[in-house]
């Protein structure tokens, strides 16, 4: 949270006369830091195939908190006004949100594109919707938000889910975690995978994203307790079993 405020992402992710809001998820660390460095290291690889030369790679989690800001950043430095809260396409200050149903759950409406605004429309029969969303005066924008609001509230989630089901017009429910693990695409994709503990059990877990065709992901443990390979290592470190065994008399091993 710290890194997106220095890095100005905060400043317009949030509700006008509400503030920034916490999106849940680390993406400083993970989208910023851990992949750009995953992006670095495998950049330096390739190239030490040419130079046969390694070299440091410097990561900072608010150099790539800041670069995320992609679209509105290029627009702030060239005319200098930093975009608000609310204020812009993808953060309120257009029909591009949430929209809370009848009994109490959550769709999104993500159809900037006239393709989809028009399917949009057309299953909302509401041809004039259209019309608000091809608008770019921010009335128009706001009146669009205030129907939509209207309209989604006036059914239960499963109905929309059912309105919507064959649909391609970029509205979608928002899925608790669990409710995303059983969606067909994931399940599709193999995301959640079983893997085996040192106890001998499996628990469940995330899998990787990256699907190969040569070289599937393999999942060979799913962590264990502290200290249950403190045995291994130690041996491996050329420790003799009567040496672990005083160390774990005293205590050492947790």
């Amino acid at each position: 949270i710290n890194y997106l405020a220095i890095a100005g992402v905060a400043s317009y992710t949030g509700r006008p006369n509400e503030g920034p809001v916490p999106l849940g998820i680390q993406v400083a660390d993970i989208a910023g830091g851990s992949m750009h460095a995953i992006t670095g290291i495998l950049a330096a690889v390739i190239e030490r195939q040419d130079s046969k030369l390694g070299q440091f790679i410097d990561i900072s989690m608010t150099d790539t908190a800041f670069a995320l800001n992609a679209m509105t950043g290029a627009g702030a430095l060239g005319t200098g006004e930093s975009p608000g809260l609310g204020e812009g396409i993808l953060n309120g200050g257009s029909f591009y949100d949430y929209y809370q149903t009848a009994d109490g759950r959550y769709f999104s409406v993500g159809s900037l594109e006239p393709q989809f605004l028009k399917l949009l429309a057309e299953t909302l029969e509401s041809p004039h919707l259209m019309q608000l969303g091809l608008s770019q005066k921010p009335e128009d924008q706001q009146q669009l938000r205030k129907e939509l609001s209207r309209i989604f509230a006036s059914k239960n989630y499963a109905d929309w889910q059912s309105i919507f089901k064959s649909v391609d017009a970029c509205v979608e429910p928002v899925l608790t975690l669990t409710e995303a693990a059983n969606h067909p695409q994931l399940v599709e994709r193999e995301m959640v995978v079983e893997v085996e503990t040192s106890y001998g059990t499996k628990i469940k877990q995330i899998a990787s994203p990256i699907k190969f065709s040569r070289n599937p992901a393999t999942y060979k443990q799913a962590g264990s307790g502290l200290g249950a390979q403190s045995h291994q290592v130690l041996k491996e470190l050329g420790y003799t079993s009567e040496a672990i065994k005083r160390l774990e008399d005293e205590g050492a091993l947790g």
